[in-house]
């Protein structure tokens, strides 16, 4: 799988380059692309400590940066994030060569910690660890690069207290399922009764019950005609969410609204519904990722809430390269509900 998502990444890059940091790419540049690890590597010669400083090498030469990413999943949301950060690499440094090694922990929390030990021995100038799973469970991860100098980034608001360099969230998880929320009174007629199936992230991650969260606040709580039927964890993946849908579908037949926290959960309601020949089911899910967009296009889908990666990577790209040169301002980098977009079908 890792294979397939290097392939994926190294092939779209320069494509959402384009949408995230200018009009044109002229190709030229000598940012790194990332590598994705997979297993054992042979033992690499030290990396030079790079000078703390704004701008490039004196004499022409570029300074090199190195990040290591540690990605807890790489959906196509997450992937499209990927490349677009490395986009802003390239058009917003061209000053400095960022060689960024990637990895992907498939949405298992163990496998995310040990990808961040692999990181450290690589020696880089900093780790971004971008915790979709797990929650406080990176600490550790997280104390292991403050152990080894190295300042570490986290993409999620973690509910124990961590020594972590900065924290950065592009978007807000709550507003998501406001978005979502917002398709559903657009489109509400008070004679319906609305039987709601909340498709969550994982049991350790936040962003996932922040996104439920926000939906259920904004629009089942606010209407007498609207109800949650039943809960549970799709971890984010299509086969997991399907499987649970599946079995809804047969011990709560009412259900017509399945809501879910990415589009690889809402194609696995898809999945489930068509094989069960319901056509009835309004899906919504989160990420505004191709899939999900191709979804909503064919009317499988009734919306997804699309994220401006171009303003999220922009600003992510920014915090890691401040924290590898010791510019950072503040441990905090948040951006607003501004980068989010609601997407039907026309």
């Amino acid at each position: 799988m890792k294979k397939k998502l290097l392939a994926l990444i190294l092939s779209a890059a320069m494509v959402f380059s384009l949408a995230a940091c200018g009009d044109t790419n002229s190709g030229t540049g000598d940012t790194k692309e990332p590598t994705v690890e997979e297993g054992k590597e042979e033992a690499e010669e030290p990396a030079e400590e790079p000078a703390k400083e704004d701008e490039g090498s004196a004499g022409g030469e570029k300074q090199t940066i190195k990040i290591g990413m540690a990605w807890a999943i790489l959906d196509d949301g997450q992937t499209n994030l990927t490349n677009a950060i490395m986009g802003c690499f390239e058009e917003e440094y061209p000053d400095y060569e960022i060689e960024a090694t990637l990895t992907n922990a498939d949405g298992d929390i163990a496998t995310l910690i040990n990808d961040v030990e692999s990181l450290i021995a690589k020696n880089p100038d900093m780790i971004y660890i971008m915790n979709s799973v797990g929650d406080s469970g990176i600490i550790p991860a997280i104390d292991a690069c403050k152990e080894a100098g190295i300042p570490v980034g986290i993409g999620v608001a973690l509910a124990d207290e961590a020594d972590y360099t900065y924290l950065y969230e592009g978007f807000s998880q709550y507003a998501c399922g406001q978005m979502q929320a917002k398709y559903m009174e657009d489109n509400y007629d008070e004679n319906a009764e609305y039987n709601v199936a909340c498709i969550t992230g994982d049991p350790g991650s936040t962003a996932g019950a922040e996104r439920t969260q926000g939906f259920v606040e904004n629009f089942v709580d606010k209407h007498d005609n609207a109800k949650v039927v039943i809960q549970g964890e799709g971890n984010w993946s299509t086969d997991d969410s399907q499987a649970l849908v599946d079995d809804w579908l047969i011990s709560h037949p009412e259900i017509n609204v399945v809501v879910c926290v990415n589009d690889d959960e809402a194609q696995g309601a898809i999945n489930a519904c068509k094989a069960a020949g319901r056509e009835d089911v309004i899906v919504l899910g989160i990420d505004g990722s191709d899939l999900g967009k191709a979804n909503v296009e064919s009317g499988d889908q009734a919306a997804t809430v699309g994220i401006n990666f171009g303003g999220v990577a922009s600003a992510c790209a920014k915090a890691m390269v401040d924290c590898a040169l010791g510019n950072l301002d503040s441990n905090e980098v948040k951006l607003t509900t501004e980068n989010l977009d609601l997407i039907v079908r026309e």
